[in-house]
């Protein structure tokens, strides 16, 4: 039987539900706040570059979901080398961690204190393992205190703007590697390859038009099937009946606009999804959704006359004294994000709304990063000759220590309204990445279309260790 389902905001979760279940012939209607589909995926275009809104690649361990990406793609589909690198005291180290690097690079006495932290670590947690609340608790039992006073501390820091101390170890358990030091040895004297199993080489992403490329072709096909996406448009309300949603309220163009379905997907914030119910919940929900948090990243988008600054996929930059937290060169990505002879580089600042970065002039800020790139040794001299900065509000949700209880809370609600499927990194309030928030949306197809349990579109990017693992279809 042909369904309605209305799918609320046009990122990848919400364009690849919508684009498999228009293929199976429901009538799709996706409503979004933008002028253009992406959500954190977007692309934009700047005198002939290419920037994606901060850095994403597209590496699934999946077969079948790469197979439908490059079924999507095409001959668009470009696979890229990575490599990333973490800059350290002075020093640029190879990731995942090289012997020679340890050797060459860092000083000795630093070194042996790390290795020997990591000993006691792990033997002291054979025996005993301490009680884990924080990701401070989590990083310490794993890695010792002298990789996390070093790196771990000061990145998590940077990234949440709270001590992590303050932050719940389950976005440790989905999200850090647990690199073994043992392992790192054994490479440096060359008992085993450089690369640990659980990290991607290469990842994929499309040659022309940036990352956005690919929701625009999941665009496509929802529109090229009969759906339709409503751009510019603000939900207002989903107002229930019973214990469903009866009809999705928007504004567009200065004009109140309803939708009715049979089922309803959100990919928006889940807090503002809460507060958009109507009749609104009990208060205990609405208190505990104002407390559910996003760190936000404002963007510095610079043009470079110069043919390459580094042939880095990323660098991610841990010490306090800097602003800048990870910088890319788009044209590491694929070669057509810049013209020929010329580069171009997205600096990511993590900030919250309203804050100092987030309010600061691009002229501020460009005075600021290039002073930064001078001292990291990136720029010596090279003419920038145009720059523009690109924000987003709701980038990561904050895993506070009682994450998980929040969380849970708000599922509780979720749970009586039995035609509402919340997928995606705002929606599930969860950190994952593109490749979860795609299969998210092809399972939330599959339950609509074909019954799948709700449950199972809940599982992913759920497991500890979300590894990023080659995965070819032959």
């Amino acid at each position: 039987m042909r369904k309605k389902v209305v799918v609320l905001g046009a990122g990848p979760a919400g364009l690849s539900a919508g684009w498999k279940l228009a293929e199976k012939g429901h009538q799709v209607d996706i409503v979004e706040l933008d002028s253009r589909v992406g959500g954190l995926c977007k692309s934009f275009y700047y005198k002939d570059y290419t920037f994606d809104l901060g850095g994403h690649r597209f590496i699934t361990k999946d077969g079948q979901l790469l197979n439908d990406i490059q079924e999507l793609m095409g001959p668009e589909l470009y696979e890229s080398p990575r490599k990333s690198v973490v800059r350290l005291k002075g020093k640029y180290f190879f990731y995942p961690l090289a012997g020679k690097d340890l050797v060459s690079k860092m000083n000795p006495l630093t070194s042996a204190k790390c290795f020997l932290d990591y000993l006691y670590a792990t033997t002291k947690n054979k025996v005993h393992r301490s009680t884990e609340v924080s990701l401070e608790d989590w990083v310490v039992n794993r890695f010792g205190r002298g990789l996390y006073n070093i790196y771990f501390g000061p990145y998590s820091e940077k990234l949440w703007g709270l001590p992590p101390s303050q932050i719940s170890k389950d976005w440790a358990a989905q999200r850090i590697s647990l690199l073994n030091l043992w392992d790192v040895f054994m490479r440096m004297v060359g008992k085993k390859s450089n690369a640990p199993k659980t990290y991607a080489t290469k990842f994929y992403y499309p040659l022309n038009g940036g990352i956005g490329r690919m929701c625009d072709k999941m665009a496509e096909r929802i529109t090229s099937n009969g759906g339709s996406i409503h751009l510019n448009a603000t939900v207002t309300s989903l107002k229930l009946n019973g214990k469903g949603i009866k009809e999705v309220a928007f504004r567009q163009g200065g004009q109140e606009k309803t939708l009715t379905g049979d089922s309803y997907i959100s990919t928006i914030p889940m807090p503002e999804l809460v507060s958009s119910i109507s009749p609104l919940p009990e208060q205990s929900y609405l208190d505990v959704a104002r407390t559910m948090k996003f760190r936000s990243i404002r963007f510095l988008n610079i043009l470079i006359d110069k043919e390459q600054i580094s042939d880095n996929t990323w660098i991610y930059i841990p010490e306090q004294k800097f602003k800048v937290m990870r910088i890319q060169e788009p044209k590491n990505w694929s070669p057509n994000n810049a013209p020929q002879g010329k580069t171009s580089l997205i600096l990511e600042l993590a900030c919250n709304v309203g804050d100092e970065i987030w309010n600061a002039t691009d002229e501020e800020l460009l005075t600021r990063c290039s002073a930064e790139l001078r001292t990291l040794g990136l720029l010596n001299g090279e003419k920038i000759t145009h720059r523009f900065t690109t924000r987003i509000a709701h980038a990561y949700p904050i895993y506070t220590l009682d994450y998980h209880k929040k969380v849970s809370t708000i599922f509780n609600l979720f749970s009586t309204i039995e035609n509402l499927i919340p997928i995606g990194r705002q929606g599930l309030y969860r950190y994952n990445n593109m490749d979860h928030s795609i299969k998210m949306g092809f399972l939330a197809a599959q339950h609509i279309a074909d019954g799948l349990p709700k449950a199972e579109i809940f599982k992913i990017a759920e497991e500890d260790a979300s590894f990023e693992e080659e995965k070819h279809p032959n």
